[in-house]
């Protein structure tokens, strides 16, 4: 396959002035300098995006993941080392970058255009698609500068699609706006995956970088991690997270030994909740690897609590043998509130559930964490397995069972 982006070996390096001297007489009478530090946003990555690939770029505030995002958009150069693009690139970074404010709506419009190198024609004939998408009609000759902040990332995200570029670069705009808005943005994401556009994503959204990502670079201070598949790249850095919230509590608590809990890619946790065991059971109650298509079954995760924890999540995830995410849910989506639990308490945690699913093999991932959802007791990955077998033959993840009739 043709690649779409090439970073090698990039270093983009950032000065930080720390005492800057107030004027030249200054400098000469006291012989001072300036006084600063280098900081390196990226520090030697490499990483190749194939054309038609949905990729995605992960990492703590302060990675480099944005820095990269304006590298590739030309918008800074690199330090040092080498960048190739194939193909035009249409970027949304922050909300409304580009816009002049005193310019009306209509007027950024053509502006960005001119900016992304597209001549006036082509606007023209692709205005009302943009301004539609935006739902601006009432505003788009007002002064953007009036905007509110959803106004300025609609009008932004619907000039960044329409502009029918080869690279999509999206950082973080999906994850901003209203409900509807985040669903227009996703469903034209996913038109511009089936159309083989590329298209880069930085994101905090790790379930959907795993969803729709092909693949992912999980940068750590300007450093590359991990490049691998979305969901080993999302796994190796919430084990990573997880690991450095756990040595944070250990320092500020005084504690010199580590939880129990293996830190891995496949299994992370602060140790609070561990869960020891998950099966499958049927309707009648036995444990069970089978199943046809659409039998009712109930996963069972068995927690024992190491702490006292009060309303943890418990949650599960299934997945196929490509490694997609066929369903998920947890006691929080379903908004049950789950009481404390004490220490050495063991219990059972059981999801009821009709396995509606197309033949083949599928996984199970368990996951027990804080009431916040941001920190995790036990995560286990693909802890259990289990087949579905049918008759027929369907294509997806899902079998809605059709009923084909022809008048």
């Amino acid at each position: 396959m043709e690649a779409a982006v090439v970073l090698s070996n990039v270093t983009k390096k950032y000065r930080i002035v720390h005492d800057k001297n107030p004027s030249l007489k200054e400098t000469i009478i006291h012989l001072r300098r300036t006084t600063h530090e280098d900081f390196l946003a990226l520090d030697n990555v490499s990483f190749k995006v194939q054309k038609g690939e949905t990729f995605g770029i992960i990492g703590p505030n302060g990675s480099g993941k944005s820095t990269a995002l304006k590298l590739l958009s030309r918008i800074m150069l690199p330090t040092s080392g080498k960048i190739e693009i194939n193909g035009t690139v249409s970027a949304l970074l922050e909300l409304g970058a580009g816009f002049h404010p005193d310019l009306t709506g209509k007027e950024n419009i053509y502006l960005n255009a001119a900016i992304l190198g597209l001549d006036s024609r082509f606007v023209a004939e692709r205005f009302d698609e943009i301004v539609g998408f935006a739902e601006l009609e009432k505003f788009i000759d007002m002064p953007v500068k009036n905007y509110s902040s959803g106004m300025y990332v609609r009008l932004g995200f619907a000039i960044a699609v329409n502009v029918n570029p080869d690279i999509l670069l999206v950082d973080e705009v999906l994850t901003v706006g209203d409900q509807a808005f985040q669903a227009k943005c996703l469903t034209r994401i996913y038109d511009f995956m089936r159309s083989r556009k590329t298209i880069i994503i930085v994101s905090h959204d790790l379930d959907m970088i795993s969803n729709i990502c092909n693949r992912a670079l999980f940068l750590y201070q300007g450093k590359k991690i991990k490049e691998a598949a979305a969901a080993e790249a999302v796994r190796e850095y919430r084990s990573f997270i997880e690991e450095m919230e756990l040595e944070k509590e250990l320092a500020a608590s005084g504690a010199v030994q580590a939880s129990q809990i293996l830190q891995s890619a496949e299994r992370f946790g602060s140790g609070e909740a561990e869960i020891f065991d998950v099966h499958l059971e049927d309707m009648n109650g036995s444990s069970s690897t089978h199943f046809r298509s659409g039998d009712d079954a109930a996963i069972v995760l068995k927690v024992k609590f190491h702490k006292d924890v009060d309303d943890p999540i418990f949650g599960i995830r299934i997945t196929n043998e490509l490694n997609i995410n066929t369903y998920g849910t947890n006691t929080y989506i379903k908004g049950k509130r789950t009481g404390k639990f004490k220490k050495n308490e063991e219990r059972e945690i059981i999801f009821r559930q009709p396995l509606s699913l197309i033949k083949g093999k599928y996984f199970i991932t368990a996951a027990v964490s804080h009431r916040d959802g941001k920190r995790y007791y036990d995560w286990r990955t693909n802890i259990a397995e289990f087949t579905v077998v049918d008759e027929e033959s369907s294509e997806g993840v899902a079998n809605l069972n059709s009923e084909i009739v022809i008048k």
